[in-house]
């Protein structure tokens, strides 16, 4: 069965992320190679950083095209879950990174070790690979930002701030390893490899609380807050009397989605046609008070 077309705005978010995250996985390979040949602590903190948040990149663009395709409809838990899980695990992932990185690199300054090993010429290696990841972040920030500035996709909101935190570690980096290679082996050039480190550090800490903040308390289902129950409710007084039963309605907040399922009753001698103009025009109304509601108005009949 051919799948329907997708919303020229839908297919514009995976673009944008598909490309940025391809050019972040092609940063990390670089990295690789650089990290090991320069021995630039700033530049493997990029590189654990990187890797890890590419990661992410990966599974989030996997569950926007189910999304965008109707895929996740039927998962019981609802998409958020599956977001707010990968989130909850990546977290982890980098508050581990982070505190390897900081403490390589404290002992390597108190061994006076630093950067030491790294010749001139793979510092300004590293130097031109940690430029090229600022200017790919800069370039992915604004395309990310093009194709997802309306709000409606909380996907593509995630991934714009989480940018933002790349092109911040990122300009932070290029300065440390400049200095770095500057005068190799240096005081200065050891002060500024373990200053970038310990900021880059700092930022995957920022990263990992900002990420368990907004997915620890909604692993499990949560029942709406008082502002959505009341809109919900409205919706349902403003239709009550083009139904003749309200048997049930379940609500609950998965991640950052709100699932609303109401089931009507009807005569049974009604049109259908009536019936479906009632359940639609709830479903509408649902969605307009509480914009990315997933709302199913099933009808029975009584």
């Amino acid at each position: 069965m051919a799948e329907a077309p997708l919303d020229p705005a839908a297919r514009a978010r995976e673009r944008s992320l598909l490309g940025s995250t391809l050019a972040d996985s092609s940063m990390v390979l670089l990295f690789t190679g650089v990290a090991l040949w320069s021995h630039s602590m700033t530049t493997l903190a990029e590189l654990v950083r990187g890797a890890l948040l590419t990661a992410l990149e990966f599974v989030i663009y996997l569950l926007m095209r189910r999304i965008h395709r109707g895929r996740m409809s039927a998962y019981e838990f609802g998409s958020g879950k599956v977001e707010q899980f990968a989130n909850t695990v990546v977290g982890l992932a980098m508050a581990a990174g982070a505190a390897w990185v900081a403490t390589r690199a404290i002992s390597r300054f108190a061994e006076g070790d630093g950067a030491a090993h790294g010749s001139a010429l793979s510092l300004w290696v590293a130097v031109g690979a940690v430029g090229i990841n600022l200017a790919i972040n800069a370039a992915a920030g604004v395309a990310l930002w093009r194709a997802g500035r309306d709000g409606t996709s909380v996907l593509m909101t995630g991934q714009i701030r989480s940018r933002i935190s790349k092109i911040l570690a990122s300009t932070v980096a290029v300065a440390a390893v400049v200095l770095s290679a500057i005068a190799p082996g240096s005081m200065t050039s050891r002060i500024a490899d373990l200053g970038g480190t310990l900021f880059v550090a700092a930022v995957m800490l920022g990263v990992t609380a900002k990420l368990w903040r907004e997915s620890l308390p909604d692993l499990l289902d949560r029942s709406l807050d008082e502002e959505r129950q009341l809109l919900l409710n409205r919706a349902l007084g403003a239709h009550f009397a083009d139904y003749d039963a309200l048997l049930s309605v379940r609500s609950r907040s998965s991640g950052r989605s709100v699932h609303v399922k109401i089931e009507l009753g009807f005569r049974g001698d009604q049109p259908l046609a009536a019936v479906d103009r009632v359940t639609t025009a709830l479903s509408a109304e649902i969605a307009r008070l509480i914009p990315g509601a997933e709302v199913t108005v099933a009808p029975r009949a009584l």
